[in-house]
């Protein structure tokens, strides 16, 4: 059931309930009001009557009684009431009962049961100067006036009723109307479900609506941008590792299969006849140690950028702190301060290394861009969060404006790893103010943080 239906559904029994509460209320007045007109008007001929007839026999006058029973008889079917006159009755005899007066309204059948009043009668009895008594019958008629009533009621109700009507045709139209652009909100959330973040939603008539537009495309854009990140990130990632793969292939025929060669040559030469004297065998292994020292050296090298050893067997204080001092060993025109406080003895292993990879990252984009004279790297415990290492990074280079400059590998690589930990990072930086990242590293990393 849509949300449309249902509002209009709700409407519709509100206004069938104010439908029936106004038709209540109309039948109950109109009740009301013929029962006080055809009382007030009954009662009012009852008391005229009876004024009239003290007053003719007060004077004993034949006359005024022969006029009043003239007058008497042309009002028997007047509007509102019923007069019925019996002349010379005896002393202390009754009117023979009448049938009542039959309703001749217009109105339904059920208007008029609903709003008739009881029946009202008044009775005046007088003895004229000859001795004969007359008695007059007043008896109430509310056809007319429920007619009337009916007219009022009928016009009310239907005004009501048409109301209603168009109230709710009005209601539907414009629940219509306004919630339209939730069916362009559920296919745009469709579309983005499905990877389209390119859709832009229009701007909407009704302010809440295109405020949800507005906070979408918003939302589109972001996801769009974020998609276009994770594939440059991707590419240059896949890039990197075919470079480090080259490198490597390169390093190993360069360094171990020249050595390898050269080993091969010099054990040959020793098999050669007139080569087994013992000045060119120690010659031969002087030289094949040599090689071997070299191809050690070249090996441990390549293992020492694929997994720092000494971080496995010293920890991580030695490991950077032998890090920055080879650093500052090939770098003569920047000097790195390195101040360690922190006890990392109790983080995880993930966490020393992606600690140990960001200052690695940090000092080659030093190296690369900043032109900086001094970089500043301190760890100690957080101040704002416990069981958590709060790593500085700092330099007095040129530094670039973060709104402006497109980030290289870098600062996302970096970002990328903090990330993963469930940590904070924060950048501050501007032309010639150098570049400062503060990271905030949980002991034991976050595994419901993305990677």
């Amino acid at each position: 059931m849509s949300l449309r239906f249902r509002l209009n559904l709700l409407l519709t029994l509100l206004f069938i309930a104010v439908l029936c509460a106004g038709s209540s209320y109309a039948i109950i007045s109109a009740r009301k009001t013929v029962t006080e007109e055809i009382q007030s008007a009954a009662l009012l001929t009852s008391n005229m009557l009876g004024a009239s007839i003290s007053t003719i026999q007060g004077s004993e006058d034949q006359g005024l009684y022969d006029r009043l029973l003239s007058e008497l008889s042309k009002l028997e079917t007047t509007r509102h009431l019923q007069i019925l006159i019996s002349l010379d009755l005896g002393v202390g005899t009754a009117l023979p009962l009448q049938p009542a007066l039959p309703l001749d309204a217009d109105a339904p059948a059920w208007f008029v049961n609903l709003v008739k009043p009881p029946v009202m009668e008044f009775k005046r009895v007088f003895t004229s100067t000859g001795g004969t008594g007359t008695e007059i019958i007043i008896r109430a008629d509310p056809s007319a006036e429920i007619d009337e009533a009916w007219l009022e009621t009928r016009n009310f109700l239907l005004l009501l009723l048409l109301f209603t009507a168009l109230a709710n045709l009005l209601i539907y139209i414009i629940l219509g109307r306004d919630l339209a652009p939730i069916e362009a909100i559920l296919t745009g959330l469709e579309r983005i479900e499905k990877g389209d973040y390119r859709l832009q939603l229009p701007k909407f008539t009704s302010i809440e609506f295109s405020r949800i537009s507005a906070r979408f495309n918003h939302l589109a854009g972001v996801l769009l941008q974020n998609r276009e990140e994770n594939r440059r990130l991707t590419r240059r990632s896949l890039e990197i590792q075919e470079e480090e793969r080259r490198r490597l292939a390169q390093e190993l025929h360069d360094e171990l299969g020249q050595s390898l060669s050269a080993i091969k040559a010099i054990a040959t030469s020793m098999e050669q006849p007139g080569a087994k004297n013992g000045r060119h065998a120690i010659e031969s292994a002087g030289l094949i140690k040599t090689t071997a020292d070299n191809m050690y050296g070249a090996a441990r090298r390549m293992i020492r950028q694929l997994r720092p050893a000494v971080l496995d067997e010293l920890g991580l204080v030695p490991a950077v702190q032998q890090q920055v001092d080879e650093w500052n060993s090939a770098h003569a025109d920047t000097f790195c301060h390195l101040d360690i406080k922190a006890d990392c003895s109790a983080a995880a292993d993930a966490v020393k290394i992606n600690i140990y990879r960001i200052i690695q990252e940090s000092l080659t984009n030093v190296a690369r861009h900043s032109s900086a004279k001094n970089v500043y790297i301190s760890l100690a415990s957080s101040e704002d969060k416990s069981s958590s290492l709060e790593l500085k990074i700092g330099d007095d280079g040129q530094g670039f404006d973060p709104d402006r400059t497109r980030k290289g590998m870098g600062l996302p690589g970096i970002q990328e790893r903090v990330d993963s930990m469930g940590g904070e990072f924060r950048l501050v930086s501007g032309r010639n103010n150098g570049v400062n990242i503060t990271i905030i590293l949980p002991l034991i990393p976050d595994e419901t943080a993305d990677t």
